[in-house]
């Protein structure tokens, strides 16, 4: 695979000599890393592997902080703000809601005591400037009982951060950003294979090929040196997992240790994987790198190749078919009910049109 990294971004602590370390720290709300990326590209391994990190806070569970609370909500208010993100995002379970997707057992975890915390914080008049994420992390900490002076980073994942990269920097401008990249065609089997246990009938495959082509033009900037960061390519994640993980810790400037960084967890306990083949995990696997070639047809795979072939080569994906074909434009793929369908395909040409 390509070995793609941007030059580190903000809160170099590098020069600071260890026994001054606690002097030329960021301030706390200054330490912030965003994962982003597209769904099932490896964000989730990524987090559950830095989870058990003792220099690193990791939220479990997404926020959709920049997709969602500062857009949708921001003209609404803070009350607004705070109930979406303790009732409405994927982070709801943390405080005792209802898990959307997949199993999540935070039963052992301070759920109410934590949304008593974070609100209190968060209405207290004092804070009224402070960003509702630090104030959701500084709680988080509290719950685990950690001292925020022994965190060098605290992460924050959301796949669709990858559409709000100039305004988490202008936000946070020492955040460290971690793009995730992998296979498009994978990443289509694999919502294949989700849609299947789901039955969402929502299933879109224009989000699978527009959501990788922002991803993959990211991660392009990053590489360039235009938006300071560092790419994870999936493949090389679960290929050469030390090897990466090595790397993505120079980058955050943790130390790396085999035995923690190779072990994902969540809340410090062992992590058993979302695969959305249902495959319990077991260990960092190479299969799901591959498994695209036998699950997906020639048209489904002229779909994501028609859309994505141009940038695909950039990251070692090569094309498998020759050519654009309009059959693999026309064709239904597995799962897509007759409205998404219509809906991808009208999409798909106004990006064309509009290009």
């Amino acid at each position: 695979m390509v070995a793609l990294a941007g030059a580190g971004g903000g809160g170099n602590l590098q020069s600071c000599p260890t026994l001054i370390m606690s002097l030329c720290t960021l301030p706390f709300e200054e330490r912030a890393c965003f994962v982003a990326g597209q769904a099932k590209s490896g964000t989730t391994l990524l987090v559950a592997l830095l989870d058990n990190h003792p220099e690193l806070l990791v939220l479990p569970e997404e926020t959709a902080y920049f997709p969602t609370v500062l857009t949708k909500y921001a003209p609404r208010g803070r009350r607004a703000q705070f109930d979406y993100l303790t009732k409405q995002s994927l982070s709801n379970v943390l405080f005792g809601g209802p898990c959307k997707w997949g199993k999540r057992n935070y039963t052992t975890f301070p759920r109410e005591k934590f949304l008593e915390t974070f609100e209190r914080a968060a209405f207290d008049p004092v804070n009224a400037e402070e960003d509702l994420l630090v104030l959701m992390v500084k709680a988080y900490a509290a719950m685990l009982g950690r001292s925020l002076d022994t965190v060098r980073r605290w992460v924050e994942k959301t796949p669709a951060n990858r559409n709000h990269i100039p305004a988490i920097l202008a936000r946070f401008p020492h955040a460290k950003i971690l793009v995730t990249i992998r296979d498009p065609r994978a990443i289509l089997a694999a919502q294949i294979a989700l849609e299947k246990t789901r039955k969402t009938g929502r299933f879109s495959t224009y989000y699978v090929i527009a959501h990788w082509c922002v991803a993959a033009r990211l991660a392009r900037r990053v590489a360039d040196g235009e938006i300071p960061g560092f790419v994870v390519q999936y493949e090389d994640l679960v290929c050469e997992p030390a090897k990466m993980m090595e790397k993505v810790c120079a980058y955050l400037e943790i130390d790396f240790d085999r035995a923690t960084v190779l072990t994902p967890t969540k809340v410090g306990q062992f992590w058993s994987g979302n695969s959305a083949a249902r495959i319990h995990f077991s260990q960092i696997s190479t299969e799901p790198v591959t498994r695209w070639q036998r699950e997906l047809s020639e048209d489904e795979i002229g779909w994501v190749e028609w859309h994505c072939r141009d940038l695909m080569p950039e990251f070692g994906y090569e094309p498998r078919l020759t050519r654009r074909e309009l059959r693999y434009f026309m064709r239904p793929i597995r799962g897509e009910r007759p409205r998404e369908y219509l809906k991808s395909r009208a999409y798909s040409l106004r990006d064309q049109i509009t290009r």
